[in-house]
């Protein structure tokens, strides 16, 4: 990553991220060339739950994984070398909490079956997202099981996972502000979820963001739009932009195929 890592309003907007929820078989065109570093992340891998609603770490893809699907990615890769894979895993809601019903088996499990979703990608696949908008464990267990799960994918030498990042949210931002502070060498991103709250003014938005990158490392900050955009989000964001205080923004939306970000004229 190009970006600075000065608090002071020197980041460099280099990162483009955009949350794809199914896999196009067709050819892709798009204009982002704003951007020195573009990323897919395909959403979700989910895992199983017992009654009670505890997890076991058994992760699979809800997009369609096939032939074709597989072929994109790798063409994808092959025509835009700017462009970068990830795996989401988590969910959104309370349908998809992280609640394991057993720490280490969670671990075992989740390693497993992530490592064989990779590798139907035949190694295309360069990082892995966090993406829990619920979480009904500690703080503690949360950081202690994701921890050593993106630990272990990063240093696993027949994988190709290079870049890890997190999704935080105002409601769960404590977890994952724990996980980062335990996990500070693995983890790369920081894609705050801004239009997962609503905001007054274009300051609300400026002043959160002042309050990440303390809280982070400025270079790794990310801010999180929608599909459509609130009014004051939109203007907070392009002020961000504008003034150089994040390294990139994601996109979040319900479209297969990549959208235009919200940039200053």
């Amino acid at each position: 990553m190009s970006a600075g890592s000065s608090r002071d309003g020197n980041e460099e907007l280099t990162i483009y991220r955009q949350y794809i929820h199914d896999i196009p078989t067709h050819g892709i065109h798009f204009d982002l060339l704003k951007f020195t570093q573009i990323d897919f992340i395909l959403s979700f891998a989910i895992e199983h739950y017992d009654k009670h609603g505890k997890g076991d770490g058994c992760f699979q893809p809800i997009w369609n994984v096939d032939g074709e699907s597989i072929e994109w990615v790798k063409k994808l890769k092959e025509d835009h070398p700017e462009v970068r894979v990830f795996i989401s895993i988590g969910g959104v809601g309370s349908e998809f909490p992280f609640n394991p019903a057993k720490k280490y088996k969670w671990i075992h499990n989740a390693l497993e079956t992530i490592t064989k979703i990779i590798l139907l990608y035949r190694n295309t696949i360069d990082g892995i997202d966090i993406h829990y908008d619920v979480i009904n464990s500690s703080k503690d267990d949360f950081s202690f099981c994701i921890g050593e799960v993106i630990k272990q994918l990063k240093n696993d030498r027949k994988l190709s996972i290079n870049v890890v990042s997190i999704a935080p949210t105002k409601l769960v931002e404590p977890y994952y502000l724990k996980l980062y502070k335990d996990n500070k060498l693995v983890i790369d991103l920081i894609d705050y979820q801004f239009y997962n709250q609503k905001f007054s003014s274009k300051e609300q938005v400026v002043e959160l963001c002042k309050k990440l990158v303390i809280d982070y490392d400025p270079a790794k900050v990310i801010a999180g739009e929608c599909i459509p955009v609130h009014t004051m989000l939109e203007e907070g964001i392009k002020y961000l932009i504008e003034h150089k205080l994040i390294a990139g923004i994601f996109v979040w939306t319900f479209l297969t195929l990549p959208v235009d970000p919200i940039l200053p004229l």
